[in-house]
């Protein structure tokens, strides 16, 4: 091309307001040397990364920036998750496992009435045997056993009370029957007495008088406050002489017995009215 067609050229461009376009690899100097109106350029329909936008910063100089899509910030709201927290649910406490009763061992009736003494106190716990164990189902209580202690000899008259295993049968008192279902209720009078002399034949028995020298030393039933409610204890029921007689759970008088084992008469009532056939009272 002629010099001169080359000009004419470059007039006619000048005159219709488009720039010349860079050679390739310019880079940003080509760019920056341009002067004319701002050029927008739109990428190809595969070009996904961005769009440019070329704005004329001065009449000596474009520059260009490239702008991201707006993506709107999010709220203190949005940040916050719309979730509710939920705690997990607290179990109630559970009641904590009945107490394990240490039985004397060859014992295998369902409830024990289970007595440990102390001098002449005594904790008295009743327990039932469920899955090969005995656990405590009523006390511990606070009672009282002879003013002597316990032995496993007992005799007529010691003031202790025996040592061992024995059944638990049928009761009397000054008051109707409170309950029990284990035997027999006799609600005793003036005339009632349980024979503790050991050369009669109705030692360890109970009897009515008159007397008619049936015995020479009986006690009297109608005893209150301590035979207001009582038990009879299957202590020596094959009556061997001296070896005791009238052994009760009966209603405690605050201190220790002739040989019986006491208890208040609100626990007393209760383990009356726990028991059934087959119980049996241990006391050691």
């Amino acid at each position: 091309m002629s010099t001169h067609r080359y000009a004419v050229g470059l007039a006619a461009a000048a005159a219709l307001g488009i720039a010349p376009l860079a050679a390739c690899g310019a880079g940003d100097q080509g760019r920056a040397a341009a002067t004319s109106p701002s050029l927008s350029l739109r990428t190809s329909p595969t070009t996904t990364a961005r769009s440019l936008t070329t704005t004329s910063a001065a009449p000596s100089t474009t520059r260009t920036t490239a702008t991201r899509s707006t993506v709107p910030r999010p709220t203190a709201t949005a940040v916050k998750s719309t979730a509710t927290a939920t705690k997990a649910p607290v179990p109630a406490p559970k009641p904590p496992p009945a107490t394990l009763c240490r039985v004397p061992a060859g014992v295998t009736a369902e409830q024990v009435v289970l007595v440990d003494s102390a001098g002449a106190g005594a904790t008295v716990r009743a327990c039932r045997r469920t899955a090969g164990a005995y656990r405590t189902e009523l006390g511990p209580y606070d009672g009282h056993v002879g003013r002597n202690g316990v032995s496993a000899a007992k005799r007529e008259g010691d003031l202790r009370t025996p040592a061992g295993v024995f059944p638990l049968r049928g009761g009397f008192g000054a008051y109707a029957n409170p309950g029990l279902r284990l035997g027999s209720w006799l609600q005793v009078d003036a005339q009632d007495v349980w024979v503790d002399d050991s050369a009669s034949s109705l030692y360890n028995t109970h009897q009515r008088t008159p007397v008619n020298g049936r015995w020479a030393s009986a006690e009297k039933l109608l005893n209150q406050p301590a035979y207001n409610y009582a038990q009879v204890i299957g202590y020596n029921e094959a009556r061997t002489p001296g070896r005791g007689s009238a052994i009760f759970l009966h209603v405690d008088k605050g201190a220790g017995t002739a040989g019986c084992v006491s208890l208040p008469t609100g626990p007393l009532l209760a383990v009356l009215r726990w028991e059934r056939a087959g119980a049996v009272i241990a006391i050691r």
